[in-house]
């Protein structure tokens, strides 16, 4: 009877360091698959706020660094710089896209979401009543083409920009206080809210 447990304990034992050694095969096989990226993109916002002007043709830029997981899920965290017509701003985001083909040159998804870290006006002193701009979400998603040689890259991509902006507003009022017999400060705020929508153009140029 001794000999029979014995037997199963040493069976199960190594199982168990099997499964554990085979555990440990596949973690250091995903690190293996699991790659560093990064990449540099430039290029041209085109739309409009008042559209009877016109359309505008404006300046977008960012760096993403994040991690490439098999072939085709790429994820990071991105910092840019856009330019609207009368705005500046930078947005902190997250960045997926997907590889549609697992090949060395392919198209691929993209979706950036995020919100801007710093908003501002290009002239904020020529408006009466100027306090202060802030931002909302970002969203920017595209699709694209990358060319790899080596381990360097270089994608044209094509998107969509979405970007909430609030400008705030104080003006001076006075309103007649009975009590004091005098016309005391009583200011006026206002919030304007725009929602800037921009078709994109840009290229980039990375690692991996």
């Amino acid at each position: 009877m001794r000999l029979v447990i014995l037997c199963c304990l040493f069976l199960w034992g190594g199982n168990r360091v099997t499964a554990q050694a085979q555990v440990a095969a596949d973690s250091a096989k995903a690190i293996r698959k699991t790659e560093y990226y990064f990449y540099f993109q430039s290029g041209m916002l085109v739309g409009c706020n008042e559209c009877g002007r016109g359309k505008e043709v404006t300046f977008s830029s960012a760096m993403v660094h994040g991690i490439k997981l098999n072939k085709r899920a790429r994820f990071g965290l991105g910092l840019g710089y856009d330019s609207f017509y009368g705005y500046n701003t930078v947005p902190i985001f997250g960045s997926a896209s997907w590889d549609l083909f697992a090949k060395k040159n392919a198209f691929f998804l993209q979706l950036n979401y995020g919100a801007s870290l710093k908003t501002w006006k290009y002239t904020p002193y020529d408006e009466y009543g100027y306090v202060k701009t802030s931002s909302g979400r970002m969203i920017n998603p595209s699709v694209g083409y990358r060319i790899r040689y080596h381990d360097a890259s270089i994608a044209l991509m094509l998107g969509y920009k979405f970007q909430k902006i609030k400008t705030f507003y104080k003006y001076e009022n006075y309103a007649w206080n009975p009590a004091t017999q005098q016309y005391l400060s009583d200011p006026i705020g206002s919030t304007v809210t725009q929602e800037l929508n921009r078709f994109m153009v840009s290229l980039s140029i990375g690692w991996k």
